[in-house]
C-alpha cells in the first residue's frame, strides 16, 4: 500500500513537471526576453547581516525611529486650545537616551549633542515637546519629525574644499599680509615724516 502511495505520488510530480515545461509562453515573456537572466531572483538569495549591511547602517541614517526606545509622555497643553485647553492632555513629550540609541550612528552622536544641547538634560536624554495641534497624534508625529531633523542636520558633514578653494583662501591670505605689510610701512614713512619736521623746527 505504501509502495504503491509513492508511486501515485511520483507520477502526479512527473506530470506537473512536464505540464510546468510544456506551458505555453509568451514572446513577451522575461524568460524569452531574457533567456540568461534568473526570472525568479528572489529565489536563492539569503539576507543576511553581513558586515556590509551593518557598515551601512553605522555610516547613515535610515529615518527610521524605533517606538519602543522612546519615552512618552502625554500632558496638559499650556497653548490655545479653546474650551478643553488645560483639560485634555494632548501636548506631547518624547525623550531618549541619546548614548543608548543604537538606531542613531556612533559618529553622529557628538555632533547631535552639540547641536541640541539645551535639550538634554542630566542623564543625557534629549526631550522633545510638541502642542502644536489638538491631537496626541499629530503632536506626536511633530515629536518624531523634530527629532529626525536634528538627527539629519546632525548627520552633515562638511564638504571637503577643492583646489580651487584653497587656491582662492591662499590669495585672500597673501593679499591680507601684502596690505598689513603696505600699513606698517606707511606708519614707519608717517613717523619718520613727524620726527623730520621736528628736528626742521
Amino acid at each position: 500500500m505504501i509502495s504503491r502511495t509513492f508511486s501515485v505520488l511520483k507520477s502526479v510530480r512527473t506530470i506537473s513537471t512536464t505540464l510546468s515545461r510544456q506551458t505555453y509562453k509568451s514572446d513577451c515573456a522575461l524568460e524569452k526576453l531574457y533567456p540568461n537572466s534568473n526570472p525568479d531572483p528572489l529565489k536563492h538569495v539569503e539576507f543576511k547581516d553581513t558586515k556590509f549591511s551593518k557598515k551601512v547602517n553605522e555610516e547613515s541614517f535610515s529615518g527610521y525611529i524605533p517606538r519602543d526606545q522612546l519615552e512618552i509622555k502625554y500632558l496638559k497643553s499650556s497653548g490655545a486650545g479653546g474650551q478643553h485647553v488645560n483639560k485634555v492632555n494632548t501636548k506631547v513629550e518624547v525623550r531618549f537616551n541619546i548614548d543608548r540609541a543604537d538606531w542613531i550612528p556612533e559618529w553622529i552622536k557628538p555632533k547631535l549633542k552639540a547641536n541640541e544641547h539645551g535639550k538634554i538634560n542630566k542623564e543625557g536624554e534629549l526631550i522633545i515637546t510638541s502642542d502644536k495641534t489638538r491631537t496626541q497624534l499629530l503632536n506626536q508625529a511633530d515629536c518624531m519629525d523634530k527629532i529626525r531633523t536634528m538627527i539629519f542636520n546632525a548627520s552633515i558633514k562638511p564638504k571637503e574644499p577643492t583646489q580651487k578653494m584653497l587656491e582662492s583662501v591662499k590669495e585672500r591670505l597673501e593679499k591680507a599680509r601684502r596690505e598689513a605689510l603696505r600699513e606698517k610701512r606707511d606708519h614707519s614713512l608717517r613717523k619718520q615724516q613727524r620726527q623730520t619736521s621736528v628736528n626742521d623746527f
